[in-house]
């Protein structure tokens, strides 16, 4: 078996990682290269997808999952053998390891490097995002209520919409007594947020990938209390 490993940070923990890890239906679609879970037959099927150069790699296999504090460890049973991600949470990181017992699997180096950086990294940002915005979130959907919300939540916002819906591309307006604001997302990239507050409207410029915004990005924002949010379609 190959095996691959990956350090990612991570300043949530075992409760944050579990609350999102328990639905992979919900995470793999986080994961920056193609990755879905499905269901078939009362199973559970996850297909993952790597595109990049030299040659692609894509696997498709029944997918079991194991939790045991502190880790999380799914493993994906297809025609063509065995492909395992495993995740410990430690302290202040997040430790991934991609393994694989398929043919041809000492020709995997570089891709299980990269499933293992990849889906950490998505792992432990989504963890992180939810732990902070679900206890401020009431309703679900593509309309509901953010209670204490401030500026520099954003990043775990954008980070919870694309948890919640799949959705690469999608516009969120945000909007309170006061002040208000529109985020757009596309292609996973964060492009830019407009935003009025009762010293008139500003337009922040992001250009990063939803895996890479953090609080500081938007620490500028003076947006302070309970917003109404609904989610649009780009």
């Amino acid at each position: 078996m190959e095996s691959k490993t990956a350090r990612v940070p991570f300043s949530a923990g075992w409760e944050a990682l579990i609350s999102v890890a328990v639905n992979p239906e919900e995470l793999f679609p986080t994961f920056p290269y193609r990755a879905e879970v499905t269901r078939r037959n009362e199973r559970s099927v996850a297909r993952l997808s790597l595109r990049r150069f030299p040659w692609k790699f894509e696997f498709e296999g029944f997918l079991e999952m194991a939790f045991n504090e502190p880790h999380v460890t799914y493993v994906m049973k297809g025609q063509r053998g065995l492909l395992i991600l495993s995740f410990m949470a430690g302290d202040g990181s997040l430790v991934v390891r991609a393994s694989a017992d398929i043919p041809w699997e000492k020709l995997l180096g570089k891709k299980l490097q990269l499933l293992a950086e990849g889906s950490g990294k998505a792992l432990a940002r989504m963890a992180e995002s939810h732990y902070v915005l679900a206890p401020l979130v009431f309703g679900s959907g593509e309309e509901f209520i953010l209670r204490r919300f401030e500026g520099s939540l954003l990043a775990h916002l954008l980070r919870y919409v694309l948890l919640k819906t799949s959705k690469r591309s999608f516009r969120v307006i945000g909007k309170a007594k006061e002040d208000g604001f529109i985020a757009d997302v596309t292609d996973g990239i964060v492009e830019k947020i407009e935003y009025e507050t009762f010293s008139g409207t500003s337009i922040l410029e992001i250009k990063k990938d939803l895996l890479d915004v953090s609080e500081e990005d938007f620490s500028e924002m003076d947006l302070n209390g309970e917003y109404i949010i609904k989610i649009e379609a780009l």
